[in-house]
């Protein structure tokens, strides 16, 4: 049979066609014009019934779609035909028909034949589509679209447009009925959108964050629910670190290679790999981009607080979505400081032990604390605390996430804290169980920095009496911006010190006065003398009593001889010729040593004074921030190797680098736990980790690791002529009927026993 006409089959086989019109336009351009026109008279029909499925239909979209690059005249008119039919008939289209029209205009979009905007907004109508498929594939289309569209630089009139549809999408959506209607489902994908968007750093503007605080006033759930998670979300998710994991060794590659047959794809394997972790690399080098958060960029905070706030006091939804209502408030009062007085009754009805998650319920108390919220409104919630947790007949654990819980609160707003309620919290310091013993000695030492004159004499520790003479208490709405001056100090000192460029010289030359009575200083720590101000202190309880009238007179008392021995090394208990050994020590005022204090307070406040006056005059170039960071870095790594220098000898709090902005976690409420309960997945994940690289040391029973087979086994393949002549096989060849079937029997109860 001679070789077929390959013309003559052209009509028929559109998918050889388009191959051939891809190899050669030109020559096959009448044969394109045909099954244009084709394609024109098969539209003419659908119109009349799109509801039904035409398989010729579909396959001549796909393929003008491949082709019209060949024929850019021609087709110039294709999509707005495509985008016309999906926009007029997307609800009664077939499902296989309507997928096949989207990919064709993806395929268009992808060579730049279409403009995204008005591709896009037609994909966002198709959301209400009920093809879960087909929203995937619109999803993914978009997301990817945008990205390259603002990666060269930002296309904000795409973006603005985009942005403003989408709220469109999201308004309409409060009139929906439930969550399954079309106009919810729409919105929900559209909101995915938006916040995909946000994380991958692509519209990271204000607007954006404002859509997506509108939805949380949805009337459906799941809209709800996502905008929520967004907000109490992080923004630093890592998204390479998935893809870390699914790369392959790179040891082992490089050992199959050297050992086994090397060839051209394994080289190329390996080269492609190592492109990849060294892009890894590099991209981990760059400078990290700060941006703000997404609670930092709400046009109207206290507005939007508000109307949160009524739509949980009015809500009827599940406990879950009141409870992260509840973190979204207290996040938000507590980064913007906030007043929202009614939130804080409505929290203090649910501090209730036998509340459901009550844990989190005290976090979200202690997040919506700060020192602007009026401390007669902190009062009666801490008060609630204290009497319904840390009480005897509570559980231990119940009592430590209460004092956790106060302490966190009174460190936002110590005004909050009354003197007698403090004092009672703090005498469960010597309480058997180790959590409690820990939550009432860290509310001491709270207050020994912020209040000491609340706590009792025994209770305020050495530095705290030491500091009392100069203390003075907080008053309400007072703000001291000590701490935050220690960056401007840090430049202040360091700013004649290794400048960047020489060009840059000038630049510096402000702050070279104000730190030339600093460079004895380093870090901004003063070494203070154990001997100060150590002549107005009452080291004891013992050294003064009350009389009946109770007037202070002083005791007689001797001191004990640890007493005695540490006030001679001081020199605060001198004898004289004449005086027998009861007399009491006479107290010396060291003069040289104050006069050093004095001296040091001096500098301080000077240092102080000198930042005020930089802050306040110069404005700080991005090399200055950058310097002010490099400084705090090299102090906090000073601090490590030389823990003595800093200002306490405790242990710094561990820190959670993934932590949000005012975010409090968990397990600061709760408490170390001597040995908390397992649940048992966690007890069996505990011991298959055990288990891990014991398996010589373990049972071989039910594996079929063995070094061979038995010789019974070993019998059942041998052929017969080779067992012919055994006793086993002459004996059941003179076996009875009866006794074939008791032996049968034997086997399979044998074998139910083994099961």
């Amino acid at each position: 049979m001679g070789k077929r006409n390959r013309a003559a089959l052209l009509p028929t086989n559109i998918p050889q066609l388009q191959n051939l019109i891809k190899r050669d336009p030109l020559s096959y351009k009448e044969e394109f014009l045909q099954q244009f026109r084709h394609f024109e008279s098969s539209r003419a029909i659908f119109e009349l019934k799109p509801e039904e499925f035409s398989t010729d239909f579909q396959d001549l979209i796909n393929f003008i779609a491949q082709v019209s690059p060949c024929y850019p005249e021609e087709t110039k008119e294709f999509p707005d035909q495509v985008i016309a039919l999906l926009s007029k008939h997307y609800q009664i289209l077939n499902a296989e028909l309507r997928r096949t029209m989207v990919q064709a205009l993806v395929l268009l979009r992808n060579r730049e034949m279409i403009s995204s905007t008005s591709l896009l907004s037609l994909f966002f109508i198709l959301f209400r589509c009920r093809d879960k498929v087909l929203r995937d594939i619109l999803y993914n289309h978009i997301v990817n679209d945008i990205k390259v569209s603002n990666q060269k630089a930002k296309n904000n009139k795409m973006n603005k447009t985009l942005q403003g549809f989408m709220y469109t999408m999201l308004t309409s959506a409060e009139g929906a009925a439930g969550t399954g209607s079309e106009n919810a489902i729409a919105a929900k994908r559209s909101l995915d959108v938006c916040i995909e968007l946000y994380r991958k750093n692509i519209w990271n503007d204000a607007k954006t964050v404002n859509v997506i605080a509108h939805a949380c006033f949805s009337p459906v759930t799941k809209i709800v629910v996502t905008a929520l998670q967004f907000f109490l979300g992080h923004n630093d998710d890592n998204e390479d670190s998935e893809d870390e994991d699914d790369l392959p060794d790179i040891r082992s590659m490089q050992h199959k290679q050297n050992v086994a047959k090397k060839t051209k794809s394994k080289a190329k394997q390996m080269e492609k790999t190592l492109a990849t972790l060294k892009r890894k690399q590099k991209a981990k080098k760059k400078a990290e981009t700060f941006n703000f958060s997404a609670l930092h960029l709400l046009n109207d905070p206290q507005g939007f607080t508000e109307k949160l706030y009524n739509q949980l006091a009015s809500s009827r939804e599940r406990h879950e979505v009141q409870l992260m209502l509840m973190n979204l408030i207290s996040r938000i009062i507590g980064v913007h400081k906030l007043t929202v007085l009614a939130f804080y009754p409505y929290l203090q009805k649910r501090l209730q032990p036998s509340q459901k998650d009550v844990t989190q319920i005290i976090v979200i108390t202690a997040q919506a604390s700060h020192d602007l919220v009026p401390p007669d409104v902190i009062e009666p919630v801490i008060q609630t605390l204290a009497n319904n947790f840390v009480t005897e007949h509570c559980a231990t654990e119940v009592m430590a996430a209460g004092l956790n819980g106060i302490r966190e609160i009174s460190a936002r707003c110590p005004l909050a804290m009354e003197a007698t309620l403090l004092q009672d919290l703090t005498e469960y310091k010597n309480h058997r169980d180790k959590g409690v013993m820990m939550a009432s000695r860290s509310l001491i030492g709270l207050f020994r920095d912020i209040n000491p004159e609340l706590l009792k004499k025994k209770d305020r520790g050495r530095s705290a009496t030491m500091n009392m003479r100069d203390f003075k208490p907080s008053v309400y709405g007072e703000s001291r911006n000590d701490g935050d001056m220690e960056g401007i100090q840090l430049l202040a000192e360091n700013a004649d010190e290794d400048p960047e460029d020489e060009g840059d010289k000038d630049s510096w030359n402000e702050w070279e006065e104000a730190s030339e009575d600093e460079e004895e200083e380093n870090g901004g720590w003063v070494d203070v003398s154990d001997d100060d101000n150590a002549l107005n202190i009452k080291l004891s309880d013992d050294e003064e009593s009350e009389d009946e009238n109770g007037d202070k007179k002083p005791k007689t008392k001797r001191p004990s001889a640890n007493k005695e021995r540490r006030l001679k090394k001081k020199g605060l208990l001198v004898k004289g010729e004449d005086d027998d050994d009861e007399t009491e020590g006479i107290k010396e005022e060291d003069e040289e040593t104050k006069a050093k204090h004095q001296q040091l307070e001096v500098e301080r406040k000077e240092k102080l004074a000198a930042a005020q006056l930089l802050a306040t005059t110069k404005i700080l170039t991005p090399a200055d921030f950058a310097k002010i960071e490099a400084l705090k870095l090299a102090k906090q790594t000073d601090q490590k190797v030389n823990p003595t220098r800093a200002s306490s000898g405790k242990r710094p709090a561990p820190s959670d680098d993934k932590q949000a902005e005012g975010e409090i976690s968990i397990g600061s409420i709760i408490g170390p736990r001597k040995k908390a309960k397992q649940d048992y997945e966690e007890r069996m994940e505990s011991i298959k980790s055990g288990r891990e690289g014991r398996e010589k040391f373990g049972s071989r029973k039910g594996t079929n690791e063995r070094g061979s087979t038995t010789n019974k086994e070993k019998s059942k393949g041998k052929n017969f002529m080779m067992i012919a002549h055994k006793r086993e096989v002459r004996e059941k060849k003179k076996m009875s009927l009866r006794q074939k079937q008791i032996q049968l029997q034997a086997h399979i109860k044998k074998q139910k026993m083994r099961k």
